[in-house]
């Protein structure tokens, strides 16, 4: 088959056009005339300007949802033509048809848990894949090894997961977000009763236990699902034992990571969880907490060799200064990764290059955006990173930045010591790299595509 992606520079659909491609199909794509870390999916495809014509033998087109009703010139033509035409999400749910697959849903930690689930399958040698919205460091390409199975990032994001069709359901987190489709967080929780209540009948929810009060509620509308928590309590909780041990007292399993945040550290073990699960699943095996341990305890040691998620916590450069992107763009996420940082990098300044991303994210959450970045050294608020979703209102950066600026004063003897606005590419790079000291660690943080500026910050330090 010939499938025509369009907006395939995004996260979820680079991936998505590895795997298909992957599958032996033709794939091509349009998107505009930006680089994303997302390239090395897309190394050796066609990728069209965003108003190239569609190609002739389309099968289909599969088009970000952010574009539905801007109607780019190649999805105009493929309605016009009578190609079959999908949203990405109806994608994925076309992808579900006639395999066993697992949805990996949450506010947080979805893409790390794909990862970590996608790891722990390929080293099991299971016949299946993944689709989500990055890939495994050292890897460039999708993971695919037959058909049998799916591992998918579930978004709840315009309820776009309601259109699974899910064996094996992960929740790893359920707070407010996407304030541009939810009203708040009593509506972000309806959407996820509403995908447990649409499960099917004998399927498999995997949950954090701090979500275990509203899993009751769950529980005794959908008793017939298997119900299994992780987290720090019960039976895949995980105890720290030094030197970068870790060990699971439930099963007697350890293993060896760098991590220190135990948040990330649970996103490993509910990938490890969901790989076991799908694997118990294709073998025709009934899942509950007992029948998932003992296999678990041979998988968790295997996330030991997890090579980390591109756009995660990536160190890009680790000279006299250490340049780390990361794709957190949530005030929750954001506390996350500065609590790794602040272990890790123990002493030294962290720095923020920060591209907010969505205006209706950014004022509902401006309040937590503040405490949250003073906690940094030093943060260089950038213009809000334009999406398609065209929730991109400029004001939303100055007024976070007018925000840190104001908390700046009031906390003279804090943490933070430098905020400043920068606007442009070139203004971002040249005033960081100015300001960079050796040993500070710089972060560039959103879910854009700054990233593309450590060439540039390098460059203009070595000039320095």
């Amino acid at each position: 088959m010939h499938h025509h992606l369009i907006g395939i520079k995004g996260t979820g659909l680079s991936h998505l056009a590895s795997y298909l491609r992957k599958g032996g199909d033709v794939v091509t794509g349009c998107d505009v005339d930006t680089d994303f870390f997302t390239a090395p999916l897309l190394e050796g495809m066609d990728v069209l300007p965003m108003d190239a014509p569609l190609p002739p033998e389309v099968d289909d087109v599969i088009y970000s949802s952010a574009y539905g009703k801007r109607m780019p010139r190649a999805l105009k033509e493929a309605q016009e033509r009578g190609v079959r035409c999908m949203s990405y999400p109806e994608a994925l749910a076309w992808l579900c048809a006639g395999r066993t697959t697992v949805g990996i849903a949450g506010t947080h930690g979805k893409t790390t848990t794909c990862a970590a689930a996608t790891h722990a399958a390929s080293s099991m040698g299971m016949d299946a894949g993944s689709v989500y919205g990055s890939f495994l460091q050292g890897t460039g390409s999708a993971w695919r090894s037959g058909y049998r199975g799916l591992i998918l990032e579930a978004c709840e994001y315009q309820d776009h997961f309601l259109l699974y069709d899910l064996d094996i359901l992960v929740i790893t987190s359920i707070e407010f977000d996407h304030p541009d489709y939810f009203e708040d967080l009593a509506a972000v929780r309806k959407s996820f009763r509403k995908r447990i209540v649409t499960m099917p009948q004998g399927a498999v929810v995997i949950y954090h236990d701090a979500l275990a009060r509203i899993a009751k509620d769950w529980e005794a509308e959908r008793p017939d699902l298997a119900y299994v928590p992780y987290g720090p309590k019960g039976r895949f909780s995980l105890s720290p034992i030094g030197d970068g041990e870790w060990l699971c007292p439930g099963v007697g399993a350890r293993f060896h990571s760098p991590v220190t945040n135990r948040v990330i550290m649970y996103d490993l073990v509910a990938g490890a969880l969901a790989a076991v699960a799908l694997e118990l699943s294709l073998q025709g095996h009934m899942i509950d907490e007992a029948s998932l341990s003992a296999r678990f305890a041979e998988v968790l040691p295997m996330m030991g060799t997890f090579p980390g998620v591109t756009a995660r916590q990536e160190v890009m450069a680790d000279g006299d200064v250490t340049i780390i992107d990361d794709y957190a763009h949530h005030p929750t996420e954001i506390r996350t990764l500065l609590d790794e940082l602040h272990k890790r990098y123990r002493g030294r300044r962290i720095v923020f290059l920060f591209a907010p991303h969505t205006a209706s994210r950014t004022r509902m959450l401006m309040k937590d955006f503040v405490n949250v970045l003073s906690r940094a050294d030093a943060v260089f608020i950038q213009d809000l990173y334009s999406s398609a979703r065209s929730d991109d209102d400029a004001s939303a950066a100055d007024e976070l930045y007018r925000l840190l600026d104001r908390h700046l004063t009031r906390t003279f003897y804090g943490r933070m010591g430098t905020v400043a606005r920068v606007r442009g590419d070139d203004e971002a790079a040249s005033r960081v790299a100015s300001f960079l000291m050796p040993g500070d660690v710089l972060v560039t943080l959103g879910a854009g595509d700054n990233r593309r500026l450590v060439d540039k910050i390098t460059k203009f330090r070595s000039m320095v």
